[in-house]
């Protein structure tokens, strides 16, 4: 999986999180965190039968929802900052690689599954199915 799916997946969800808040402002929290998980369950593009496990999918799924429902809960209690919109994928994908290694995670920059580069120590939360 390429850094770029793994980006695109993040701010997809965040900025799905986003739109929720401009078109449902009065939606609560966990209203808010049941619709946006069950809308990324719909519009995850579904691999082939049997390529991932059911319990990577349910990972993937609420992975994305959390990072959705940060761009929901900071839109509604924050003005808008372009910058800072745009900073947080880069941040939460850091995080996401930075825990995907053993040995210098924060010089990753490139393919998240080149073992060239190192190995991993946890399943990935993300995988190359967005």
């Amino acid at each position: 999986m390429d850094n770029d799916s793994v980006l695109n997946s993040i701010k997809a969800a965040f900025n799905l999180g986003v739109w929720m808040r401009q078109h449902e402002p009065g939606m609560n929290a966990s209203d808010a965190g049941r619709s946006l998980g069950e809308t990324i369950r719909l519009n995850l593009r579904q691999p082939e039968e049997g390529q991932f496990e059911r319990d990577v999918i349910d990972a993937n799924v609420a992975y994305l929802t959390d990072i959705a429902l940060l761009g929901y809960l900071m839109s509604g209690v924050c003005s808008y900052d372009h910058e800072i919109k745009e900073k947080i994928p880069h941040l939460i994908e850091k995080r996401l690689i930075s825990e995907s290694y053993i040995d210098a995670p924060s010089d990753y920059e490139g393919k998240v599954s080149d073992t060239e580069d190192g190995n991993y120590f946890v399943r990935p939360k993300a995988v190359g199915m967005n």
